[in-house]
Parts: structure tokens; C-alpha cells; sequence
């Protein structure tokens, strides 16, 4: 059956975001240089990445890590710094309070400084749009950081239906998530394409419905995940690629 919708990701796909957690908490950390003293920021950095992507292992944590940020965020730093037995310069006092939620707070900041809008963004959707093909967004996270996003990048022009994960009180890779964003479109799955980077919730998990998907990955050295119907590179790929 022709494509009548294009669904969206956001971060990732079309926004630089979330993929390079280690160097994202090495530049916060050595802002915090002097505050660490004699702590080296690649050592202190490995012990903070270590105990966040073991909780982000489990599904519970991201969630409470997109729902629940900054307190989640100050929980797990907190805990990597008592970890690592950190010490105020020139004192006993452990390095997991005040100077640990400093920390835990810039990750957010220094997301929005970095952030960018991906290559051929605009066009690519300008262009889908112009074929007549409905178009949607689908994000987990928070309603007012991804509204956020949305509206500093200039893209809800684009979009016939958002959805959003806090909005509606549920996400990807829940099959509702989908079902939910195809009913406000009024299409059938088999009519609809899916595009992002993530191999479960953007391609697994809507190919599952019947939903057409595209893998959307920057790394030349990936494989095309068995569920989706193509992968690219570049956003500007994927016109030519849904009829």
C-alpha cells in the first residue's frame, strides 16, 4: 500500500542529542576541575558514566531518567561519587552533595548549549510535506523539555500530529504508543513509515504493528536491523526511499 504518514523520532534523528554520553559527562566534569583537585576528570568521569548507564540498563531507569531528570540525575551522581570515595579538596568531607548536584544539574544545560538540528532537517521534511504526506513526531521524555526542543528548531510547522511521552502517559516501545499516534492520524499501520536511530523503539517495535520502518544511523559500520525495511546515513536519503 503507497505511504500516506511519515513518523518522526526526534532526538537523534532529527536533533543531535543523547549519543555520546561520555564525552557529554567528560566536559561537564572537567568544568569541575578545580573543584575535584587532585581527582582526574577521566577517572571520575568513567566512575559517573559506570553507574549511569548501569541504571539506565533497566527500562525503569530511563524512564525515571526522561520523566524524573534532574532528581534522577542527582541521585545517580551522588551515588558514583560516594562510589568513589571522593573527598572535598583539602577535607574529609565526601564530594556527594552539593559539588555532586552541580554536576548532576549542568547535564541538562549543557545539552540545550550543544544541541543542534541534523543536517537536511528542514528540507527533508519540507520536502515530504510538499508530496503530500502527513507527518508526525513521536518522543519520549518530558513535555516541556521536548516542546522545548520543538519549538527552538522551528519544526511543529511540519507536523500533523506530536505525541509525546509525559503528555499522553505513554511511550515508545509500548504498542499503544503507536496505536495511539496512528488513530490521531487515521491511517492504518500499513500505510504509515516510521524513521529513528533506535533499533527497539523506532524499528523493532513498529514493524511489529505493520508499520514500514527506516533506520536512521550516523555510524558506516552498523547493520541494518532485521525489522527494518532500509537504513541510511543521511537524512536527505529518505525521500527517494518511501513511495
Amino acid at each position: 500500500m503507497n505511504a500516506r504518514a511519515v513518523i518522526f523520532d526526534l532526538d537523534d534523528t532529527l536533533l543531535t542529542a543523547y549519543r555520546t554520553p561520555g564525552k557529554t559527562w567528560f566536559a561537564i566534569i572537567a568544568e569541575n576541575a578545580e573543584a575535584l583537585g587532585e581527582h582526574d576528570s577521566a577517572w571520575v568521569t568513567a566512575g559517573v558514566l559506570d553507574k549511569v548507564l548501569s541504571f539506565l540498563a533497566r527500562e525503569e531507569g530511563r524512564k525515571l531518567w526522561r520523566l524524573e531528570g534532574d532528581a534522577t540525575r542527582r541521585k545517580v551522581v551522588r551515588s558514583a561519587f560516594h562510589h568513589l570515595n571522593l573527598a572535598r579538596p583539602g577535607g574529609s568531607e565526601p564530594l556527594h552533595g552539593v559539588d555532586a548536584d552541580r554536576i548532576a544539574d549542568r547535564f541538562e544545560s549543557y545539552l540545550e548549549e550543544t544541541i543542534s538540528l541534523k543536517p537536511g532537517a528542514h528540507h527533508v521534511l519540507g520536502l515530504l510535506q510538499q508530496r503530500g504526506l502527513r507527518l508526525a513526531l513521536l518522543t519520549n521524555g518530558s513535555g516541556a523539555r521536548q516542546r522545548g526542543k520543538i519549538q527552538r528548531f522551528d519544526l511543529a510547522r511540519y507536523f500533523d500530529a506530536i505525541q509525546i511521552e509525559e503528555e499522553v502517559g505513554i511511550g515508545k516501545p509500548e504498542p499503544a504508543a503507536y496505536r495511539l499516534l496512528l488513530a490521531q492520524l487515521d491511517l492504518s499501520a500499513d500505510q504509515t513509515w516510521m524513521i529513528g536511530d533506535d533499533p527497539i523503539w523506532d524499528i523493532a517495535a513498529p514493524a511489529r504493528l505493520g508499520l514500514q520502518t527506516i533506520y536512521y544511523t550516523e555510524d558506516r559500520r552498523a547493520r541494518k536491523p532485521e525489522a527494518a525495511r532500509h537504513m541510511v546515513h543521511q537524512l536527505d536519503e529518505i525521500p527517494m526511499l518511501i513511495n
